[in-house]
């Protein structure tokens, strides 16, 4: 049974469970003792941060407010693009630490079609001040709970966290500065991403100031990695608004259901989307290109006792490697070829439609599975890590760990009972517009 996550206002026991979780089993520890020397460096980088120049103001009765980080990732695109598309003048206050001038940041969103948009970097120096006590509490806080912690992360991430909870007090103190001159009358307010103590304080101070938050999920949940404070958090699926109902937290979840397709049956070759080369996965965090390479094997394997054609093995890969990754994409391409199966023309490319006349869907674990799932095809699941029964990985019935599991998985993906089946323990979500969220804003 799901045990509920930590409270959401304990920040440094949350961050470090964040932490724990994010390391992976068999991570090392770092050594008992140097909270005092990793909480020095994080404030080093807050004092970098004040310095950097705020920018932007907040347009005085504002009624609706985004939150995000200044990047073109996949926590912040499906806001931005919304935005660009149905609220262009909302205002966007920009949270993370900053890397650039706010130039930058306006020409990144404006490639993504959102131009007329105010910026705001939620912080000045004046801000930074009025927080100091705070600020103080929160250090003594940190060294009691580091103290007691049954693990520790790096000093880099320990840093980190107290960067972020040092941060966060300084936005709340700007959201209370904005509220005092009454420049601040936001009733609702879009996070893309929350649950972190940067953010996490200023969505607080954000409620205290009267506006009614909304977490607009980005992807799967993991447990912890969504886990926030929000009002409302809104996810891709029933499945994880189930589990974040049990998690605690939010005030309320939800999720926007879809309508189930046709189930389709048969096909041609397999197709197999994986996402193992990418740096937010911790296989590839500890042996690069290894673990893919190995699936396309252990798929190979499975194709040669099913007595189809290496070529028939349609592979796509994570579009990353035709950007971040782009230095791993030679030898990942060589080693695809010795195994003879066929690379997607450009993984960046948009669509999935050939899964959906393929006879076998092959996907590691991510998003893609309900993808796979809202064209009308169970897919099977490759070496899923062991997760919590109501993790949304958990919800799909095929699964698979070496080349016999995926001839066994192969002999049921057309059933279309196990469809029918799957598509209510998943319950994928339909797209989301800007009335969606407003109604959700709405309700009191």
């Amino acid at each position: 049974m799901t045990q509920p996550a930590p409270p959401v206002d304990d920040l440094w026991r949350l961050e470090l469970a964040k932490a724990r979780q994010d390391a992976g089993q068999g991570a090392p520890e770092a050594a008992p003792g140097g909270y005092w020397l990793a909480a020095a460096i994080g404030l080093l980088g807050l004092a970098k941060t004040l310095l950097t120049p705020g920018g932007g103001r907040l347009p005085p009765g504002a009624p609706l407010l985004a939150v995000v980080h200044r990047e073109d990732t996949n926590r912040t695109r499906h806001v931005v693009d919304r935005l660009a598309a149905e609220a262009p003048g909302t205002p966007v206050l920009l949270v993370g630490r900053p890397h650039e001038p706010l130039s930058v940041t306006r020409s990144l969103f404006a490639s993504r079609g959102l131009v007329d948009a105010p910026l705001v970097r939620p912080y000045d120096l004046g801000a930074a001040l009025a927080a100091t006590p705070a600020i103080l509490r929160r250090l003594a806080e940190g060294a009691s709970a580091f103290g007691q912690a049954a693990w520790l992360p790096p000093r880099s991430k320990q840093a980190a966290i107290v960067f972020r909870v040092a941060l966060g007090e300084v936005k709340a103190a700007w959201i209370r500065a904005r509220r005092a001159d009454r420049s601040l009358v936001a009733r609702g307010v879009i996070l893309g991403h929350t649950g972190v103590a940067d953010v996490h304080l200023l969505e607080r101070a954000l409620q205290q100031a009267g506006a009614r938050t909304l977490h607009w999920v980005h992807g799967r949940s993991e447990g912890l990695n969504m886990h926030g404070g929000s009002d409302v958090g809104l996810f891709q699926c029933l499945s994880d608004a189930r589990w974040h109902e049990a998690l605690g937290g939010y005030g309320e979840v939800a999720a926007l259901p879809a309508e189930a397709p046709v189930h389709r049956a048969g096909g041609r070759g397999w197709v197999v989307l994986s996402n193992l080369v990418h740096p937010m996965t911790p296989a590839y965090r500890e042996r690069g290109i290894e673990p893919e390479v190995e699936l396309l094997a252990r798929i190979a394997e499975a194709a040669d006792k099913a007595g189809l054609a290496r070529r028939d093995i349609l592979w796509k890969p994570h579009p990353i490697i035709d950007g971040m990754l782009a230095h791993e994409k030679p030898a990942l391409l060589e080693r695809a070829q010795a195994l003879g199966v066929t690379p997607w023309p450009h993984p960046a490319q948009a669509g999935l439609a050939p899964a959906g006349d393929a006879a076998m869907v092959v996907v590691t674990p991510s998003t893609t599975a309900v993808d796979v799932l809202k064209m009308g095809r169970v897919p099977v699941l490759f070496d899923p890590p062991a997760s919590d029964p109501m993790d949304l990985m958990s919800q799909f019935p095929l699964q698979a760990r070496d080349a016999d599991g995926l001839l066994a998985a192969l002999a049921r993906v057309d059933d279309a009972a196990l469809f029918t089946e799957t598509w209510s323990r998943v319950g994928p979500g339909r797209p989301v517009r800007m009335a969606d969220i407003l109604a959700l804003l709405a309700r009191r």
